[in-house]
């Protein structure tokens, strides 16, 4: 009974925090926003060889948030709708939404079932489209999750099943994708969370006629080694097929490692490492292996302003069908520099300033490109 004491208040602890993050996203709650966005290279030329075209996208937006308890369950809805205006390139002007609404479902001691739906379009990102034409993507998103964490062994399971759709020009890339997991976690205070998991992800697309598939197993490790530093890994084995030959199969170690410390008063540093398998591009007709690293800082300068720097590489190998999907490039690289500061003006109003400057170099130098973005955010909360 000793030794089960610091367990029980350790999840005492959780659930009162649960709970206050509950109580916060109950009621309306409605957010303003307004972005002033320069890119001096909005149709990522090479500038190297060409004149990039620079312009100032202003996109008003307005999000709302509602949440309703309903005994131990509740419901949570979020919406966000924004206009992407283009003042000299307006035939980039774009519609965009972001919504998506879950349930928190609870049974027993510690059971709970988060059904979720989303629904996200978006004007493409010229660096994938390689093309000068106009793509509006649209994802949407439908499952569940299920868990028991407590102290011991408890299961855990999702669904999830997510669409994908372009302009006709790109049905190429229009995909359906089917992912089941299951595992067994078990969670001690000393210890943090260790989850084993089984996933299956079943990729169609249908315009091509093949389809891709991904299993992997692993383990996920969640854990504060000390009050100030928190670890967060997913280490998994990645088995992936695709029905087109020409495509092929990979196997190989997959990864997401995330490393966060405020060891520094003030100062919170993160490292982050990925490596992982996207099926869902317009580059690729089979997937693509992706991996990332990414180092950032962030500085609390007053109690009202905050600064941060960051750096990440990413490099991209794909996998396609020359037959189903001719393209000149089969990996490439990505580095984007940036910093972002923070100012609160007040209880309900923020400022944001975020710079980038982007670099991307291709294995045939066929699309390479680089430029800067600087973003003016304004955000007022009712």
């Amino acid at each position: 009974m000793v030794a089960a004491a610091p367990a029980i208040a350790q999840v005492q602890e959780d659930q009162r925090q649960t709970e206050q993050q509950r109580l916060e996203n109950y009621g309306l709650h409605l957010t303003a926003g307004l972005d002033l966005l320069y890119d001096d290279n909005v149709y990522r030329v090479d500038d190297r060889v060409e004149d990039p075209t620079a312009d100032l996208i202003i996109t008003p937006s307005l999000e709302a948030t509602f949440g309703k308890p309903l005994g131990r369950h509740d419901i949570l809805l979020r919406g966000k709708v924004g206009y992407d205006r283009f003042i000299s390139e307006g035939q980039r002007s774009k519609l965009r939404l972001d919504t998506e609404a879950k349930a928190n479902i609870r049974f027993g001691a510690t059971c709970l079932v988060t059904p979720r739906a989303a629904y996200r379009q978006q004007r493409a990102d010229y660096g994938d489209l390689n093309t000068a034409t106009e793509n509006l993507q649209k994802f949407s998103t439908i499952g569940a999750d299920f868990t028991c964490e407590r102290p011991g062994i408890f299961p855990v399971a999702s669904y999830s099943r997510d669409t994908t759709r372009n302009a006709d020009q790109f049905d190429y890339a229009d995909q359906t994708s089917d992912s089941f997991l299951g595992g067994i976690g078990y969670y001690k205070p000393s210890l943090g969370t260790v989850t084993a998991f089984y996933e299956r992800v079943n990729s169609k697309r249908d315009t091509l006629g093949i389809e891709n598939r991904i299993n992997s197993w692993g383990f996920r490790f969640q854990r504060s080694v000390t009050p100030l530093t928190q670890i967060d890994a997913d280490l998994r084995w990645l088995d992936v097929s695709s029905d087109s030959t020409a495509v092929g199969s990979y196997s190989g170690l997959g990864w997401n490692v995330r490393l966060s410390s405020n060891f520094v008063p003030r100062l919170k540093l993160t490292a982050e490492t990925e490596r992982a398998i996207i099926n869902d591009s317009l580059i690729a007709s089979g997937f693509a292996i992706d991996t990332r690293y990414r180092l950032q800082g962030d500085f609390a300068i007053s109690e009202l302003t905050s600064a941060g720097l960051y750096g990440e590489f990413e490099r991209r190998k794909f996998r396609q069908d020359a037959a189903l999907r001719p393209f000149a490039i089969s990996a490439d690289r990505n580095h984007r520099f940036g910093g972002i500061l923070k100012r609160k003006l007040s209880d309900r109003f923020d400022l944001t300033l975020d710079a980038q400057h982007y670099i991307r170099r291709t294995d045939t130098d066929v699309a390479n490109y680089s430029g800067t973005q600087v973003t003016l955010g304004a955000a007022l909360r009712f």
